[in-house]
């Protein structure tokens, strides 16, 4: 498989992380160490996540594969509406990593040509 990084991306902890190999778009939480047993994803087809970045641009969280809920005020849930594999997942963000996720994804941070394949 090919792994992808954002073009000029930094890698900082605390915010939702994308990542983007053949067909695939993984969501993940980077507080979360990575390949630890709490390190849960979100993983959906390029069509599901395309279409969810779309939806999220228009401000529409209504559908798509993404479920967003706000739970006690700040904390932003993010579930799949898609089955996944394993248990059901949902990933936590903050107020500030929710509204960085969605500055990004404005920016077209996430978007597929904004992902350029790495060996």
């Amino acid at each position: 498989m090919t792994s992808a990084s954002p073009a000029g991306a930094s890698q900082t902890k605390d915010c939702v992380q994308i990542a983007r190999r053949d067909s695939i778009a993984e969501v993940r939480d980077t507080k979360k160490s990575f390949g630890a047993p709490d390190d849960h994803r979100l993983s959906f087809n390029a069509a599901q996540f395309d279409d969810f970045l779309a939806r999220l641009a228009r401000g529409d969280l209504s559908d798509g594969c993404i479920e967003v809920v706000v739970r006690e005020g700040s904390i932003w849930i993010f579930r799949s509406r898609v089955p996944q594999r394993g248990s059901v997942t949902e990933l936590e963000f903050t107020t500030s990593e929710f509204m960085a996720f969605c500055l990004a994804a404005a920016d077209g941070e996430f978007a597929k040509h904004a992902f350029t394949a790495t060996a």
